[in-house]
């Protein structure tokens, strides 16, 4: 029965803030003292032997960490200049680089690794609901818990990562869909570029008015952003988003889902947006069925993620800037990363965890690197990760996190409006949400048939809502009885 739910869990899916807080940076974590502080509860959690010394500190120990942007030890990513830091800042604890392999062989070589007591201590998590089953994880909830900067974490991402109120992983950064305005078709359409704080109404009016049929120019290229983003848009919730779980559905029967689905069949009958197009008409139209009306200059607009679009930033032959989501909240993914239910230091596997990802020193210290090392990292470990978390501004006035990423090379990249629109993220959800994958599979044809005019939302929205639950529904249960057995 395990082995028959395990692989059910697996098919399925393989079909497919700010707080203002005071910032010092130190070469060593501080140490409490009840001398100069009052310790509190959290204090003594990490300190129960009360010596002023965190415990995790107090012994010497060597950890792994593992992640899929760093598949070759000849490599230099920020991930393995972290590493040298956290060892450097931490001197007790010894980090080694696991390869464990690609993101789309993660969960088939970890699941090898859990069969021989191999697994790594701290890793990158390419679904929640496949390492589950496995028992790869280890329950963080009191560590997450008993943190004082988790409270800084936006609540747009706060539950990422847990399920059933357990917490098996923390989110470590936003990657962005960028919004992207070609610059030059603007300008030949005697268009004024846009204010980085724009409406979805601003967006499509450039959109319609920038397409040209008989040039083959769109207006906006690709649609999925009207059930991605235009929700949560409209809704104006932090924690909103078409795939969030409210203990019993998705949120497939929300008026802000239907709305955003009334408003793209507008926008197809008005040419504000095109339906990306299949290899013939490519031909057709621009003589190459492999041509990219996006990147190779004829679209006006469009969302693209960050991890795509960087392979073409140096070949883009046009003026081009980079965009918030028209509306505020950005779009993309995140990364959850946890630690390994075998892990003999999960303490300090925590801290490491948290290094990697969403503590303060560990993302100033990112960011220096970037800046020092930026020119020779491995290209593809750098797919513009934002924060998950806002300290607020020091004592001098300065935001240390947000005001210090090395993205400006691009000017709306970190514009105040970019920064605003990902602390209000319109999120994904397919990694961190158990039951994504499988809903998915489940409704995302009939997505289809409305992206390409053969039917509406409102004919289809009982089907979208009836499927897309019972998915959900018989994956949870198929999961939670395998997590009882």
């Amino acid at each position: 029965m395990k082995k028959t739910l395990i692989l059910l869990l697996l098919g399925l899916v393989l079909t497919l803030s700010s707080c203002a807080k005071e910032t010092t940076v130190t070469t060593a974590e501080p140490t409490i003292s009840k001398t100069t502080k009052e310790k509190t509860e959290n204090d003594m959690f990490w300190d129960q032997d009360d010596n002023g010394i965190p415990d995790w500190q107090e012994e010497e120990i060597t950890l792994t960490y593992a992640t899929w942007q760093y598949n070759d030890d000849t490599q230099t990513t920020i991930d393995t200049l972290m590493l040298e830091a956290f060892e450097q800042k931490y001197p007790n604890i010894h980090v080694e680089m696991k390869i464990v392999g690609e993101d789309y062989e993660w969960d088939a070589n970890m699941q090898a690794l859990a069969e021989v007591g191999d697994l790594p201590d701290v890793f990158l998590i390419y679904r929640l609901e496949t390492a589950l089953p496995y028992g790869l994880l280890a329950n963080i909830t009191e560590y997450y818990n008993h943190d004082d900067d988790t409270a800084y974490i936006f609540n747009s991402v706060k539950n990422a990562g847990t399920y059933k109120d357990v917490r098996y992983a923390v989110p470590t950064f936003i990657y962005p869909s960028y919004w992207f305005v070609n610059l030059d078709i603007l300008k030949n359409n005697n268009i004024d570029a846009p204010s980085y704080d724009w409406t979805w109404d601003q967006m499509e009016a450039i959109a319609e008015a920038c397409y040209n049929e008989s040039t083959h120019t769109v207006g906006q290229y690709g649609v999925s952003s009207y059930w991605r983003e235009l929700p949560k848009i409209l809704s104006g919730e932090s924690s909103w988003s078409a795939f969030t779980y409210d203990g019993e559905k998705f949120n497939f029967d929300s008026p802000y889902f239907e709305a955003s689905f009334e408003k793209l069949t507008q926008a197809l009958n008005n040419h504000a947006a095109t339906p990306t197009y299949g290899e013939e008409t490519l031909t057709n139209y621009y003589g190459d069925p492999t041509f990219d009306p996006r990147y190779d200059g004829y679209s006006a607009v469009w969302c693209s993620p960050a991890w795509e679009a960087k392979n073409h930033f140096d070949t883009m032959g046009f003026d081009w800037d980079v965009y918030p989501a028209p509306g505020g909240s950005t779009g993309g993914n995140i990364d959850i990363a946890g630690v390994s239910s075998t892990c003999a230091h999960k303490a300090a596997a925590y801290q490491l965890l948290k290094w990697m990802s969403f503590s303060e020193s560990g993302l100033i210290t990112r960011y220096s690197l970037y800046e020092d090392y930026g020119d020779i990292l491995f290209k593809s470990a750098n797919n513009y990760p934002y924060p998950v978390v806002d300290y607020g501004i020091n004592k001098y006035g300065v935001n240390e996190v947000w005001d210090n990423i090395p993205y400006n090379n691009v000017p709306g990249m970190t514009s105040p409006q970019m920064i605003n629109s990902l602390k209000n993220a319109a999120l994904w959800g397919n990694k961190e949400v158990v039951g994504w994958d499988a809903t998915d599979a489940a409704i995302n044809t009939y997505f289809a048939q409305i992206y390409f005019g053969e039917d509406t939302f409102a004919n289809l929205k009982e089907t979208i809502i009836d499927l897309g639950n019972a998915a959900l529904i018989e994956f949870r249960e198929a999961l939670d009885e395998l997590l009882a057995g």
